[in-house]
């Protein structure tokens, strides 16, 4: 009788071990295509979505992901409603209330974009740049180095990268940063892509990460999560996830 006792109660000590691992955790992102964008009722899919899933699931855990306008879903993590957000810049502010990966979740390629027959040039010198008037993203960051010279430039504000290179084709802009991908993808969606052509000198690459909120005390989670990303990454995985989405990145 002690016997079926003990091995009962190991049995049920397993069990609840077993459950306690299996996490259903709350992610959030933006509309960023094809690195992620929402679908029906916010459900979030692209290709770093895919990897995130894909980190979770190898995990043992469940994760629903949901995309929202950025400035919502940078409230959610800080707050706690959301126990997650990507793809993020590292950022002092941000640092204050979310607890960043260690490992890059993807490396955002920034360029420049021009109308075609435009003669301007970009040389990696941002003083170059002056007299042009750049479209940028509101909510969107290009980056240390184009952040820290932004004061001196002449930005024109828009809500999505859409209407950017709409008043870039109608000549109300010069130039018009963005991720490579994102940027193809979106001129492929307005049938653009003749129109506009991409500088040859990058402005910068930006490392972009997945970060955990402060309010759920996650950071074992965060550094499982780096464990199994580096894994992927190693495996090819991470790579054949991106090209499902075009998003040919190199090892």
């Amino acid at each position: 009788m002690r016997q079926h006792l003990i091995a009962f109660i190991t049995l049920l000590i397993l069990l609840t071990c077993s459950s306690a691992k299996a996490e259903q955790y709350q992610f959030v992102t933006f509309h960023y295509p094809p690195l992620e964008y929402a679908t029906k009722n916010q459900n979030a899919t692209g290709g770093v979505v895919e990897i995130v899933k894909q980190v979770m699931h190898n995990l043992g855990h469940q994760v629903t992901i949901k995309a929202y306008p950025w400035t919502r879903a940078l409230k959610m993590v800080k707050t706690g409603e959301a126990d997650a957000i990507f793809t993020a810049y590292k950022d002092p502010e941000r640092e204050t209330f979310m607890e960043y990966s260690n490992e890059v979740l993807f490396p955002q390629l920034v360029y420049f974009y021009k109308r075609k027959g435009d003669s301007t040039t970009f040389n990696g010198k941002l003083d170059t740049l002056k007299a042009k008037k750049i479209g940028v993203v509101s909510t969107i960051s290009y980056g240390q180095i184009f952040e820290t010279y932004k004061p001196n430039l002449q930005l024109d504000r828009a809500n999505n990268l859409q209407q950017s290179f709409n008043k870039l084709i109608k000549k109300r802009i010069d130039l018009v940063p963005s991720d490579i991908y994102v940027a193809e993808h979106t001129l492929s969606e307005l049938d653009l892509s003749d129109e506009v052509i991409r500088l040859p000198i990058k402005l910068e690459s930006v490392p972009s990460f997945i970060a955990f909120s402060k309010k759920r005390d996650l950071t074992s989670l965060r550094d499982k999560f780096d464990k199994e990303l580096r894994n992927m990454k190693q495996s090819d995985d991470y790579y054949k996830l991106l090209k499902q989405y075009n998003i040919h990145q190199r090892h």
